[in-house]
């Protein structure tokens, strides 16, 4: 308990720092604070459960009355295989590991009792019991504020999923993700409140959050917002109902969501830093310790850009938590305030993908997804697209790339292209991400595609453009609910231009731009044969003309996506010439007065989604490589192998 309550002084001193007060941090609320929760909980640790009470305060901004409430019950999603998350995730690769023998591998949420002035409401269920209809009882008309009393227990699930407990026998770490039963989203005259599916996430509110989680003293906690006791050895507060127990109070304000994860103080660290007036705590395994200063800088260079880009970080704090290796369902998630990202043990050629590029990626979604707090059931390419394609520009800003050495570079947009172009043609981006085909598809359209059209974009309307886009966009929706359609708006306002054919094909369409160099010939220019003269019709062998030999160069439209592009040629005489294909016909060909040694389709880079660069290019000769550079490429590789090994 000593150890506990000092490690939490250390981090609660450090706030001194940026003088913010953890009890109220905003004078002014940045958001409407439609949905706001007071939550009183406490975890029985050894079972993995937890029993709570939270009043809800909601204020109906929609347009019409409703007599109804609808509830998120997440974790009755993890109940059984009957559930539509089950269903759907059945087959994936991260539930093939799931014991479903173990009454431990399952979790639930169960309502107790829901009240609303002093009279106790009943209602059904929806889809399935992932969201429960409560019947208010009256209609709540716009403009009008309700409170609701809820008690519920849930029991946590093993980890998969973002949320659930890991480890041996009892479990040695857990992470309350999607625990208490949380309001759906009331917008014009309708609810949005989904059934949980394997392939969405959520969309909630933006609110105050004032929480009392009662947790076995030996037990230290990372969670959204900041901690308003502890403050002092003396400061700190007794269960009275548990006595090994200690109450965390916790705040937040304007945020949509609350989550935490724990393990016992012994298990794992903290370290603490101010940046940029944010008090940053990045919670780590002590195996990772190593790669503790880079995930450190990897937190800077997203702050630093999304800031820089869209508008500064406006929460006081911010938690980066290192999850248990054996935990990997709860990890690479974002939270309010509060981001999962792993890193690695034995990491020989530093590879940038953990922790740098899951750190970078998570903290980005405190802007696509925190503070612009779109709907990522219905519209996922807003929160993952925009975070990706976020991801790559400040990874490439902070670190060039993912991996590079002398002779060997991977850029920071490889996983993205090598994405998308597995799965294409499958759902656009905006289809809902609960009803496209499959996992990868799912993956293809709401991240790997949608960063890939934000540079396609970016190319065509060029950087400073593309920049005022993202900045205004942001600017406008912080701390809103932005649908696709305001972000079309913005792009069109800022540019001046009409995008409608760009959305077409790139956001609603599933054609791709699949253009090539299909053939490269040389042809003899002749001339003889039977020719007229003043005695009449005379036969002369065929034999080389002026100007000799020509080249010819075939293109083929393979995709659907129909658009003019460069064609760069370099000849055998050393000239160059640069034509313009219109991209309309299935293929074309273009002749020259001299053979061709080099070609490039789009030499300038104006297609990022160009898919096939391989046959976009051409050499008469190809590239070849001597004895030393060979022998350098292995000794390299060889050199590197042992020293990653520890030889060396």
């Amino acid at each position: 308990m000593q150890r506990l309550v000092k490690m939490v002084l250390l981090a609660l001193g450090c706030w001194s720092l940026g003088a913010f007060d953890p009890g109220h941090w905003f004078d002014k609320p940045k958001s409407p604070r439609i949905a706001n929760y007071r939550i009183e909980a406490a975890l029985d640790w050894p079972g993995k459960a937890l029993e709570g009470r939270e009043t809800i305060s909601w204020r109906n901004t929609g347009t019409a009355a409703t007599a109804e409430f609808p509830l998120h019950l997440y974790l009755n999603a993890f109940k059984g295989p009957q559930t539509i998350f089950a269903k759907e995730a059945a087959g994936e690769r991260e539930f093939r590991r799931f014991d479903a023998r173990d009454p431990r591998s399952y979790g639930y949420c169960r309502l107790l009792s829901v009240s609303m002035d002093g009279r106790s409401l009943d209602g059904h269920f929806g889809e399935d019991e992932t969201v429960y209809w409560v019947r208010l009882g009256r209609a709540v008309a716009p403009g009008e504020t309700i409170r609701l009393e809820v008690a519920w227990e849930s029991r946590f699930p093993r980890v998969l999923a973002r949320t659930g407990w890991s480890g041996d026998g009892q479990g040695n770490f857990l992470m309350g993700a999607q625990w208490f039963p949380k309001a759906g989203v009331y917008e014009g005259d309708r609810w949005i409140c989904h059934a949980y599916h394997a392939r969405t996430e959520f969309y909630a509110d933006f609110g105050t959050y004032d929480v009392e989680l009662s947790l076995p003293n030996a037990l230290l906690l990372a969670h959204v917002g900041a901690q308003t006791n502890f403050k002092t050895q003396e400061d700190v507060t007794p269960d009275p109902k548990r006595k090994l127990n200690v109450i965390w109070k916790l705040h937040a304000e304007d945020v949509h969501d609350f989550a935490w994860a724990v393990m016992p103080s012994r298990s794992w660290s903290f370290k603490s830093f101010e940046y940029r007036g944010v008090q940053v705590l990045c919670y780590y395994q002590p195996e990772n310790k190593s790669n503790l200063e880079r995930q450190m800088f990897a937190a800077r260079v997203a702050l630093r850009h999304g800031a820089e880009w869209f508008l500064p970080y406006p929460y006081p704090v911010l938690s980066v938590v290192d999850v248990p290796a054996e935990a990997h369902g709860a990890d690479g998630m974002e939270y309010p305030t509060l981001v999962t990202a792993s890193s690695t043990r034995f990491d020989p050629f530093a590879l940038r993908g953990e922790p740098e590029a899951v750190t970078v990626h998570e903290i980005g979604h405190q802007w696509f997804y925190g503070m612009l707090a779109s709907n990522e059931v219905e519209e996922a390419w807003l929160d993952e697209g925009f975070t990706s394609w976020f991801t790559q520009r400040a990874l490439e800003r902070g670190y060039q790339s993912l991996f590079s050495s002398r002779r060997f570079q991977v850029g920071t947009d490889a996983v993205e292209h090598l994405t998308y172009w597995l799965a294409p043609s499958v759902d656009p981006i905006s289809w809902p991400s609960f009803q496209t085909r499959d996992f990868r598809s799912y993956v293809v359209a709401a991240y790997a595609k949608p960063a890939m059209m934000l540079a396609q974009l970016e190319a065509m309307i060029g950087r400073p453009q593309m920049e005022l886009v993202m900045q205004t966009y942001a600017r406008e929706f912080a701390f809103r609910h932005p649908k696709g359609r305001d972000f079309r708006r913005v792009a069109e306002r800022v540019t001046g231009r009409d995008l409608s054919a760009f959305w077409k094909d790139w956001l609603d369409g599933t054609d791709v731009l699949d253009m090539a160099i299909a053939k490269v010939e040389v042809r003899e220019v002749m001339e003889g044969g039977w020719m007229d003269s003043p005695k009449g019709a005379a036969f002369a062998a065929p034999q080389p003309a002026a100007p000799g030999r020509r080249g010819l160069i075939t293109l083929v439209r393979r995709g659907g996506i129909r658009a003019p592009i460069t064609l760069w040629v370099r000849l055998e005489d050393r000239s160059e010439r640069r034509l313009t294909w219109d991209g309309q016909d299935r293929w074309t060909t273009f002749e020259f007065d001299s053979p061709v040694t080099a070609a490039v389709l789009d030499p300038d880079g104006n297609y990022p989604m160009l898919k096939d660069r391989l046959h976009a290019s051409y050499l008469a000769k190809p590239l070849r490589r001597g004895f030393h550079y060979w022998s350098q490429m292995v000794m390299g590789a060889l050199t590197g192998l042992l020293q990653g090994a520890g030889i060396g």
